[in-house]
């Protein structure tokens, strides 16, 4: 358990500095004097909770091997999906209920890019793993 929250934490702390970069960048890219986006701190202080629930849901998806596949694969969405929208649409404030929908979409729509993506790496690295270890095995015979 001590493990547990200890990979949690340490990989939400990874996440919220990439995000806080990425945030600044952005500021940095697109500021201008009328825009209303700014470095608020209460804006900063919001992404840390979600940094926490997604770290939470890669560390179950990644290490647990109690729960079924499926399962783990479900509770990550459920975790991300709920975290992106309670930790960084609500606080947003957006105007109406399609500003909250368009946010949801958004998630959604990275999520579901994220996976591909991330599907499409470790199936390439299983394979050079799987393709060295052969190479190795058959080296080791001759």
């Amino acid at each position: 358990m001590k493990q547990f929250i200890k990979n949690t934490l340490l990989h939400s702390t990874v996440y919220y500095t990439i995000a806080i970069i990425a945030f600044c960048v952005i500021m940095l890219i697109s500021h201008s004097a009328e825009s209303e986006l700014s470095l608020d701190p209460s804006r900063l202080l919001y992404i840390y909770p979600f940094c926490v629930s997604f770290a939470l849901a890669n560390v179950i998806l990644t290490n647990n091997t109690n729960m079924h596949g499926v399962a783990r694969w479900i509770l990550h969405f459920v975790l991300t999906v709920a975290g992106a929208y309670i930790f960084i649409i609500l606080p947003a404030e957006l105007e109406t209920s399609s500003g909250n929908f368009m946010g949801l979409m958004i998630i959604l729509a990275l999520y579901i890019l994220g996976v591909i993506i991330t599907m499409l790496f470790s199936k390439r690295i299983k394979s050079a793993i799987r393709e060295d270890a052969e190479i190795k095995k058959n080296l080791k015979s001759k």
